[in-house]
């Protein structure tokens, strides 16, 4: 997709559309709408479909911070789960709130990033949440490294309830394949005004397309070594890795053209590693599975202490 038609164009709240089941905030209130108000250091956004009960804990970890310094949207789909209600109940924390039907995930982030006010923009899907130390972490390193545009850290997996694995976030490596934990990425509201969004061509890699062209671009990358977010471990992209991952090479031949990465021979050997890995499972080899993670893998993957 051409660039211009990636643009995120600012808004204050978003047009309706039809099928939209409500529309909330602090935002739409005269007395304390964002004239009215400092402009927050951060604006998370989340966007969820009826998932009401990861919601509200994901919430919980955005509501923790001041109001002043960081301002929350969510962008729900249309939920039928009570979503609405629950969002209603947290009309006067959140910043601006709307459920209505999309075009996908891109088009949820794109809508959500085009209402952030802050220097710098998290996305957090609903089921996920930020650490405790998260804001501060982030906040240093952009003091630290003026010139950047993006912050990543390590991501925390959860399974069962249980920690299961952390992985560091790797910008170098994002030329070979999805090396940033996305969840775990800070971006100055900038870069995205300059690059634009997401690009709806993409189902299940946005994410990497994203990121790859921020890389490619120039924008600089600063890496954190701290857990700033946690996530359960499942999701659209583990389901279909398949399509995943030709969605990453064709991210890689847009813009890696000539390449070894952007390569079929490269693609092949991503698609064999994979089912080797199943094999290895199915085999009960899951101690070198492990090993392989921890000590080999480009980006490792390290159990909890």
């Amino acid at each position: 997709m051409p660039q211009n038609q990636l643009k995120i164009f600012p808004v204050t709240v978003l047009p309706f559309r039809n099928g939209r089941a409500g529309e909330g905030g602090r935002r739409l209130c005269p007395e304390s709408g964002p004239g009215r108000r400092s402009r927050p250091w951060l604006s998370v956004v989340t966007i969820c479909l009826n998932c009401r009960d990861e919601l509200e804990s994901t919430m919980a970890s955005v509501l923790r911070w001041p109001s002043s310094e960081v301002e929350y949207i969510i962008i729900d789909g249309g939920s039928s789960d009570g979503s609405v209600e629950l969002l209603q109940q947290y009309d006067s924390q959140l910043e601006y709130w709307v459920s209505e039907p999309d075009q996908g995930i891109s088009d949820a982030f794109n809508k959500g990033i085009s209402l952030c006010r802050g220097d710098v923009v998290g996305l957090l899907n609903a089921g996920d949440w930020y650490a405790p130390d998260a804001l501060a972490a982030v906040r240093k390193d952009f003091a630290a490294h003026r010139e950047s545009g993006v912050v990543c850290g390590r991501m925390q997996f959860w399974q069962g309830g249980e920690k299961a694995y952390c992985t560091d976030s790797e910008p170098a490596l994002l030329r070979r394949d999805m090396s940033v934990a996305h969840p775990a990425c800070f971006v100055r509201t900038t870069v995205y005004h300059a690059l634009g969004g997401f690009d709806a061509d993409f189902r299940l890699a946005m994410d990497y397309e994203l990121l790859l062209r921020f890389f490619v671009h120039g924008v600089g990358f600063v890496k954190n070594s701290t857990v700033l977010t946690n996530m359960r471990h499942d999701g659209i992209s583990e389901e279909q890795w398949r399509m995943a991952l030709e969605e990453t090479h064709k991210a890689r031949k847009r813009y890696l053209p000539g390449s070894l990465y952007a390569s079929r021979t490269y693609l092949s050997w991503l698609v064999v590693r994979r089912y080797l890995r199943f094999a290895l499972q199915k085999l009960g080899m899951n101690g070198l599975i492990r090993f392989y993670r921890e000590h080999l893998a480009a980006v490792t993957k390290v159990r909890p202490q």
